[in-house]
């Protein structure tokens, strides 16, 4: 008998991950632009009181979301690791490494930071500058080649395959499609800011903080559906 539980387990956690979008996408929005992006060193510090709840809610939605991911990666690889094993075997891997990093930087993030913005508005100006020095220990991936560049490449390597073989809904792979290249945009802001601000930018990451909780979501139902068989 076969066992679709892998495809059963990934679908509950696919949906779960563009709940976890969703969530990031909203905090995002909220969340002042000095905090956005890329900030500068000293906003997670001088304007953490003010938004602590809004940054924590969007850590621990990054952390959870990408807990739920390291489910949903290998059943989503697994429906067209047939077509191309060597590709998506490799992206697989990549991508879930992305994750692991994403759950370790929001974990740094929700454990330390509180201190460190109490350490930086209570203390010396040598402990400030400590603080806010470039290279301080905050981020793993700093730029995003992880968590955007890695991902984004899987859900294109991926999206291609199924749209070429049509083994997912013709709609749901143009839409992965559309969230690899969105990805791509989220690695180009972080190495060029600057980038961010063009209408190109604005455009396809504002769409894709929109239809990135859809596309996850179909994945779910898509995944829940060839379990069921």
């Amino acid at each position: 008998m076969k066992d679709n539980s892998l495809y059963r387990l990934g679908g509950i956690a696919a949906i779960l991950v563009g709940i976890s979008y969703l969530v990031i996408s909203i905090t995002g929005i909220l969340i002042p632009p000095s905090l956005g992006g890329m900030p500068d060193l000293q906003s997670p510090f001088m304007y953490w009181e003010a938004n602590k709840t809004l940054l924590l809610t969007q850590w621990w939605a990054m952390l959870i979301g990408a807990i739920f991911a390291l489910a949903a990666i290998p059943a989503i690889s697994a429906t067209v690791q047939h077509l191309n094993e060597g590709w998506v075997r490799w992206t697989t891997t990549l991508a879930i490494l992305a994750f692991v990093v994403v759950i370790l930087d929001n974990y740094w993030a929700i454990v330390y930071t509180d201190a460190r913005a109490q350490a930086y508005i209570t203390g010396a100006e040598a402990v400030r500058a400590t603080l806010t020095v470039p290279g301080a220990p905050q981020w793993i991936d700093v730029q995003g080649w992880l968590a955007n560049g890695a991902v984004g490449l899987w859900l294109l390597v991926c999206s291609v395959l199924a749209l070429r073989y049509q083994v997912w809904h013709k709609g749901l792979a143009y839409l992965w499609i559309f969230g690899a290249f969105a990805y791509f945009i989220g690695l180009a802001s972080a190495i060029i800011p600057d980038f961010l601000l063009s209408g190109a930018g604005v455009v396809i990451s504002g769409l894709g903080a929109i239809l990135g909780p859809i596309g996850y979501g179909w994945m779910g139902i898509h995944l829940r559906r060839i379990g069921a068989y």
